[in-house]
C-alpha cells in the first residue's frame, strides 16, 4: 500500500517527464545563446532529478565551468559518476580533489579505465607533486624525476621544465632548478611575468636571493614592484609549493596555449579549472577574463577581474585587462574611470595614457607616458609609445627626439625602426636615412606585412621602382585587404608602366578604405592615373 501510494501515476510521470523535457530544451537554448551561467542553471535541475543520461550529465559539467558556477559543476559531480564527464568535468573533479587535500581520490580519477576522457597527459604531473608532498626523501627525488625524466618529443614535453622547476624548488633544490629555469624562461611568451614571479618567489624561500633578484630585474610594472618586495626581505606571494597549485599552472599554460586554435570552449573551461585548483591563482583569473572577453562578455570579463585584489603580485595585469576590455567595448569613460581608480604605482599613469591614446587625445595621452617614464631613457616601449602621441599632436620633431632615445635603448628594435624610417619618408626627411632604418627593421622581421610595405614605400621614393614593385607584392601577398599597401602597391605599378594592374591595386584599395584622404586619393587616380596631385604621400 505505501509503496503504491508513493508511486506516481501515469499522469503524474508524464507531467515529471514534459517537465525534465522543457528544462532540457531551455538548457540547450541558453547554451546557444552563449548564457552558459542559465543552461548550467537549467541543466543542474535536470540531473537533480535523477536523469541518467551521461551526455546530459556531461553537458551539465560543462556549461557549470565555463559559467564559473562551480558550486553548481559540484552538485553535478556528486550525483554522477566521475567516468560520465567529458574531459574539462574529469579535470574539475581532479582539482577540486587536489585543492582538499584528498589525494587517493585524485589518484583514482588519473587510475580509471572506464572513462571516456583521459586524463593521461597530466598525470606524471599530478603523481610527482603528489609524491613530492607524502614522500621520503628518495622518494621525493623519485616523484621529480616522473617529470624530468619524460619524453623530450611527447605531446607534454613543452610543460616538463617549467614543473621541473617548481618541484625542484619546492623540494629546496634552488641550484638544480635554475637550468630548468632558463629554458622555461626562453618559452615562455606572454606567461612570462607571472613566471617570472613564481620562479623567484621560490628561489628566495630556498636561500637563492641574488637568483630571485635577477628574474625580476627590468622595468615591468609587475617585475619593479617584486623587486621591491624581495629587497624589503619579503616574498612575493606567488611560488607554487602543492599539487593543486601545480595542477593549477599547469592548466592555465593549457589553456593559453589550446587558445592558438579555433576552439573557445575548452580553453574557457581549462582556466575555469585552473581557478578551481588554485583560487589565488591570478594568472587563471586573468586568462579567463580574457577569454570571456573574447566570447564578447565583457561584464563576466569584468567581474572576475575584479576580484585581483591590489596587493596581488599580477595586481596591474589584472588593472590592464580591465582597461582593455572597457577600451574593446567602446567604454571609453569608464576605462579613463579604472585607469585613474587603479593606484599611483608602477604602470598607473601608463595605463591612463593607453585610455587618452583610444580617445584620441593625443597631447594628453603623451604628458601620461611622459609621467610614467619619468625621465628614464632606458625603457623603449614608453619612449615608442609617448613618441607616437606626440607625433600624433602635431609635435614630430618632439617625437623624432624620443624615438631615437628609444633605439639607442634597444638598437633593433623593429617597430621604432620602422616608424621612425617611415615616417621620415612622409615627412619628405632624407630617404636614403628612411630607407636605411626600415631595412634594419626588415632584416629583424622579414615576414612582417608593414614592415615589407614599408621597405618597399622606400624603394620607391628613392626611385628604384623595380624593386618596389617586387617589395610591395609581397607586402599584398603577406597581409591581403591593407588598403595603404594596395595604394602604394598600386602607385609602384603605374610608375612601373602597367597601368591596368595598378588600377585593379588601386580598386582593391578603394573596395577596403576607410581613411577620407585616402579614399579621395583614390577616386582620382581611378580617373586620371597617377599624378603628384594624387600620389600617396
Amino acid at each position: 500500500m505505501a509503496g503504491a501510494a508513493l508511486a506516481a501515476s501515469p499522469a503524474q510521470a508524464a507531467d515529471i517527464e514534459a517537465q525534465r523535457l522543457s528544462l532540457f530544451v531551455h538548457a540547450r537554448a541558453a547554451e546557444l545563446l552563449g548564457d552558459h551561467d542559465r543552461a548550467a542553471t537549467y541543466y543542474s535541475r535536470v540531473t537533480a532529478q535523477g536523469v541518467k543520461d551521461d551526455a546530459l550529465a556531461a553537458d551539465a559539467m560543462s556549461s557549470a565551468i565555463i559559467a564559473g558556477r562551480f558550486d553548481l559543476a559540484r552538485q553535478i559531480g556528486a550525483a554522477a559518476p566521475a567516468e560520465r564527464f567529458n574531459l574539462d568535468g574529469r579535470l574539475f573533479l581532479l582539482a577540486d580533489a587536489l585543492r582538499d587535500g584528498r589525494t587517493e581520490r585524485a589518484l583514482s580519477l588519473l587510475s580509471s579505465d572506464k572513462a571516456g576522457a583521459s586524463l593521461d597527459f597530466a598525470a606524471p604531473f599530478v603523481r610527482a607533486w603528489i609524491g613530492l608532498s607524502e614522500g621520503s626523501p628518495e622518494r621525493r627525488q623519485a616523484a621529480i624525476r616522473l617529470v624530468t625524466g619524460m619524453d623530450k618529443a611527447g605531446p607534454m614535453a613543452s610543460y616538463m621544465d617549467e614543473q621541473a622547476a617548481f618541484l625542484l624548488l619546492a623540494n629546496g633544490q634552488p641550484d638544480e632548478a635554475l637550468d630548468y629555469i632558463e629554458t622555461a624562461l626562453a618559452d615562455a611568451g606572454g606567461r612570462e611575468a607571472r613566471m617570472r614571479l613564481t620562479f623567484a618567489d621560490g628561489l628566495f624561500a630556498a636561500g637563492s636571493r641574488e637568483d630571485a633578484l635577477a628574474l625580476v630585474a627590468g622595468n615591468d610594472p609587475i617585475l619593479l614592484a617584486a623587486r621591491r618586495q624581495l629587497e624589503s626581505g619579503r616574498g612575493i606571494g606567488a611560488r607554487i609549493d602543492t599539487p593543486a597549485e601545480g595542477l593549477s599552472d599547469l592548466l592555465a599554460a593549457l589553456a593559453v596555449d589550446v587558445n592558438r586554435g579555433n576552439r573557445r570552449d575548452l580553453p574557457l573551461a581549462l582556466a575555469q579549472v585552473a581557478r578551481v585548483a588554485d583560487p589565488a591563482n591570478s594568472q587563471a583569473t586573468i586568462i579567463a577574463s580574457l577569454l570571456l572577453d573574447a566570447l564578447d562578455r565583457p561584464d563576466d570579463a569584468l567581474a572576475l577581474l575584479a576580484g585581483v585584489g591590489r596587493k596581488d603580485p599580477l595586481a596591474a595585469q589584472a588593472r590592464d585587462a580591465e582597461v582593455q576590455a572597457l577600451l574593446a567595448a567602446d567604454r571609453l569613460d569608464e576605462a579613463l574611470v579604472a585607469a585613474r581608480k587603479s593606484g599611483s604605482g608602477p604602470g598607473a599613469q601608463a595605463r591612463i595614457g593607453d585610455v587618452y591614446a583610444a580617445m584620441e587625445r593625443h597631447e594628453e595621452a603623451a604628458q601620461a607616458y611622459a609621467r610614467e617614464r619619468a625621465g628614464n631613457l632606458s625603457d623603449w616601449t614608453l619612449l615608442f609609445l609617448e613618441a607616437t602621441q606626440r607625433d600624433m599632436a602635431g609635435d614630430w620633431d618632439g617625437a623624432k627626439v624620443l624615438l631615437r632615445h628609444a633605439l639607442a635603448a634597444e638598437p633593433r628594435q623593429p617597430i621604432v625602426l620602422n616608424y621612425l624610417g617611415y615616417t621620415m619618408l612622409e615627412m619628405g626627411e632624407d630617404p636614403k636615412e628612411a630607407a636605411a632604418l626600415i631595412r634594419a627593421a626588415h632584416e629583424v622581421r622579414p615576414s612582417d606585412p608593414s614592415i615589407t610595405d614599408s621597405l618597399g614605400w622606400a624603394q620607391y621614393k628613392l626611385g628604384l621602382i623595380d624593386e618596389a614593385v617586387q617589395t610591395l607584392g609581397k607586402a599584398v601577398a603577406l597581409e591581403p585587404g591593407n588598403e595603404e599597401i594596395y595604394e602604394h602597391y598600386g602607385d609602384a605599378l603605374s610608375r612601373a608602366g602597367h597601368v591596368i594592374e595598378a588600377r585593379f591595386a588601386w580598386q582593391a584599395a578603394r573596395s577596403v578604405a576607410e581613411d577620407e584622404k585616402r579614399i579621395g586619393r583614390l577616386d582620382s587616380k581611378l580617373v586620371t592615373g597617377l599624378s603628384a596631385h594624387n600620389a600617396a604621400p
